[in-house]
């Protein structure tokens, strides 16, 4: 206990370490400087605020994009060179700034160079210079300065350059005429000359002529080539757009960074005291939020807005994950389960294999790329000092650790993670807007109140349906519902339809949560069901004892509407939560789904209004506050369930007679659990085995990487509001909802998702005849009268 104590005080990690330095009012300015001086470059260099058209234009060139290339590949030798010949090590560190002067300004270089393909890729760059430089800053100059006072300073800088960035972009915006409207999409396409006349590989592109929504003429081209004039036109799209874009995503990431740090420079109460333990509650809340905003952008109508946002929490995610392993380290989980109660289950949910698995999917390719380079770094420092190690010490303490974990499970984890990502991002959304959009349709020539009825029936069974979240529903309400109400309900009809539409989608929740409550009533009878949501554990009886709070409980508020809806109102019905008290608590649902059904509203009229309209801009707005109300509404309900397991851990981990059967079923199911961990045990699998493992994650792993980051060279850009029947040109798919697939990377996706999801199936199918032999040849032990 005294060295897990000692562990858990040292941290394991040098940021950890808590620092007893007062920072200086130098050091202070110093750091609000870094978080502002990146804001400034956004605004002045990359947004329409500054030049950041006349920047884009000046990198549209085709020789521009093949010089980041090798700017690109350059500067990653340079940097590998480094590490290998132990750049950290150097003593003169007027000799280590100027090596590391080379590769930053290639990577800078190619950054910039590669804006025409990869708009995002310097706006990106620049403001990741926060956390990098801070990051420097922190384990050299300021490394003795006290933790929570560095934190609080960065949220300081950080907060002050969103607010000044958004001050910024609002002046420049409203009073300069520069709102997001045909004007403006005009206006910022008429100053892309440069940009058009490279985006398309075979020819020079007119905005007018190709792109333009009303007066664009591709007549006498063939079907490929106006497959390629459009995909063209969108990607110019999004340069001007990211440009017109670019101060409000600084300030959302800024906003985040600043609450984090916030977070981090303020004590969050634990019982021990520890810093790891504080860290490691926030790192469980981070990944909790990012998990829910990614479960929130399913509100996304458009494929290629989904995949951006998408792209932008999985890159917040991977980071998250290396800040963790920094902060935190592993040495300092080691004593943690002696602390307190409290800390045995944070540190029982740092070490499962699915937080594993999360990290290993996050860094994957990159883990044997570290060895390697290791390896490679240490037969230098062999050479020079006369070592024999195969490894540096860090590595070595690394590859310690991870060889004791269970790579078979962590790697079906991965695939998991993988296929719920396909069946919620890609399976289910796509299918649900080509569904929704061909409904709407289907509902315009139909008397208004069977419109509602027939909306609230659909809603209803797509709310049964447990892959399908709530969220496109709400979206389809409104746009179905508020574009009928404008046809047919007179003057006011589409305010009127608006009202009409949150009324249903408010029902269409409360029956939907009833529904699935009692799916749950029923199934949670079972013992094997109990099991399987562990009704034992202490996690789950600290959700089950907030939601069986009456009334409007903060924390039982957050974890009804917080929760993906179907697991939520099932696991409700499975632990017998009163059915008017859950009904009660999910009627703050109300605030989370407004949103949702005014961005419907806004889709529908900004179809019928044409794209002279503020309601594109309405809609990403409405879009945006309902994807960080979703991912608000879980981190609090988070928050809830930690506080509860710290205020009532011991509580809730006594024995209780009526789980009895379920404590039962486990013992009984020891034997068996043990045999599987030893038949999937890494040493035990052959090398066929162990290549169809690793062959199956990384098949599900790439193949998602294809679908986030090249979504546009997968799908067809389409959105709900969009006809089917359209041409390609006009938004639709030409009649042909199968053609929403693009070849050869959207085909060539899918098919090695396929190919992962069948390595999956003949894996687990190998491992359970295995195992299944192995019970045969080792029968459970016979239990004695008194155990019994």
């Amino acid at each position: 206990t005294h060295d897990g104590a000692a562990a858990i005080k040292s941290g394991g990690a040098f940021w950890c370490k808590m620092g007893a330095n007062e920072m200086t009012i130098m050091q202070a300015v110093l750091v609000v400087v870094v978080c502002i001086v990146p804001n400034i470059l956004v605004v002045v260099v990359l947004s329409d605020v500054g030049a950041g058209l006349k920047l884009y234009n000046a990198l549209a060139p085709t020789n521009m994009s093949l010089s980041g290339d090798a700017a690109i590949c350059l500067a990653t030798l340079s940097i590998t060179l480094l590490y290998v010949v132990d750049w950290f090590e150097w003593k003169s560190r007027v000799g280590k700034v100027v090596a590391l002067v080379v590769p930053v300004a290639l990577m800078t270089a190619g950054a910039f160079l590669k804006a025409r393909k990869y708009p995002w890729a310097p706006l990106l760059f620049t403001l990741f210079l926060v956390p990098v430089v801070l990051g420097v800053l922190r384990s050299s100059l300021l490394k003795d300065t006290r933790r929570s006072q560095f934190y609080k300073c960065v949220a300081l800088g950080t907060a002050i350059a969103a607010s000044g960035v958004f001050v910024a972009w609002i002046l420049w915006m409203v009073p300069g005429d520069h709102l997001w409207n045909r004007a403006t999409k005009d206006d910022l396409s008429s100053r892309s000359g440069n940009i058009y006349r490279y985006v398309h590989p075979d020819m020079e592109l007119d905005y007018v002529t190709h792109c333009h929504p009303e007066l664009k003429n591709l007549t006498g081209y063939g079907t490929e080539k106006v497959k390629g004039i459009i995909s063209a036109c969108s990607v110019a799209a999004n340069i001007w757009f990211l440009v017109w874009l670019a101060p409000f995503i600084a300030v959302i990431c800024d906003g985040i960074v600043s609450i984090f740090c916030m977070m981090q420079g303020h004590k969050l109460h634990a019982a021990d005291g520890s810093v790891v333990v504080r860290a490691l509650k926030q790192f469980l809340l981070g990944v909790t939020f990012l998990l829910f905003g990614m479960y929130g952008t399913v509100s996304f109508t458009s494929l290629s807005l989904n995949a951006t946002i998408m792209a932008f929490f999985c890159a917040a995610l991977t980071t998250l994950v290396v800040w963790a392993f920094i902060e935190i380290g592993t040495q300092s989980i080691v004593g943690l389960a002696h602390a307190s109660p409290f800390a045995k289950h944070l540190s029982a949910a740092w070490r499962s294999d699915w937080v594993r698995a999360i990290a290993v999917g996050s860094a994957n390719v990159f883990i044997p790329i570290y060895f390697l380079l290791n390896r490679m770094n240490q037969m230098v420092r062999n050479a020079r000092h006369g070592e024999t190690r195969k490894y540096t010490a860090q590595a070595e303490k690394l590859l310690k650790e991870i060889e004791d974990w269970n790579w078979v499970g962590i790697l079906n984890k991965v695939a998991i993670l993988a296929e719920m990502f396909f069946t919620l991002q890609v399976g289910v959304s796509k299918v649900t807007y080509i569904f929704l959009s061909w409904l709407s349709r289907q509902l315009a020539a139909v008397n208004f109140g069977l419109v509602c009825v027939l909306v609230f029936c659909i809603g209803f069974v797509m709310f049964m349906l447990p892959p399908v979240p709530g969220i496109p529903v709400y979206v389809f309400s409104g746009i179905v519902i508020a574009d009928q109400g404008d046809r047919k309900l007179g003057g006011n009809g589409f305010i009127w339809g608006i009202l009409i539409a949150i009324g249903v989608a408010f029902i269409n929740k409360l029956a939907a949560c009833n529904g699935q409550y009692a799916i749950g009533y029923f199934l949670g009878g079972k013992t094997k069901v109990q099991q399987l949501i562990k009704v034992d554990s202490v996690p789950t009886r600290a959700i089950e004892s907030i939601v069986k709070r009456p009334g409007f409980d903060p924390a039982k508020v957050a974890i009804l509407i917080g929760g993906p809806d179907w697991p939520t109102s099932v696991g409700c019905g499975m632990v017998k939560v009163n059915v008017v008290q859950m009904t009660l608590g999910t009627m703050p649902v109300l605030f989370l789904m407004a949103p949702c059904v005014l961005a419907g509203a806004f889709i529908a009229r900004q179809g019928a209004g044409g794209p002279d309209s503020i309601f594109p801009m309405l809609t990403n707005l409405s879009l945006v506050v309902a994807t960080v109300t979703q991912a608000a509404a879980g981190l609090t309900a988070g928050a809830y369930i930690l506080k509860e397991i710290q205020a009532q851990g011991e509580e809730l981990a006594k024995y209780r007679p009526e789980h009895a059967a379920v404590a039962e079923l486990t013992r009984k199911e020891e034997h068996s659990n043990r045999l599987y961990e030893q038949v999937t045990k890494w040493d035990n699998l052959n090398l066929m085995d162990k290549c169809m493992v690793i062959s199956m994650a990384a098949a599900l792993e790439f193949s998602c990487f294809l679908f986030v980051m090249a979504a546009e060279a997968c799908f067809r850009p389409f959105s709900v509001d969009k006809d089917i029947d359209a041409p390609w040109e006009e938004g639709g798919l030409n009649g042909d909802p199968t053609s929403i697939v693009l070849f050869p990377v959207g085909s060539f996706a899918l098919g090695l998702f396929a190919f992962g999801v069948v390595l999956h199936v003949v894996h687990s199918k190998t491992m359970g005849c295995r195992h299944r032999e192995a019970l045969k040849n080792n029968p459970p032990p016979a239990l004695s009268p008194n155990a019994v």
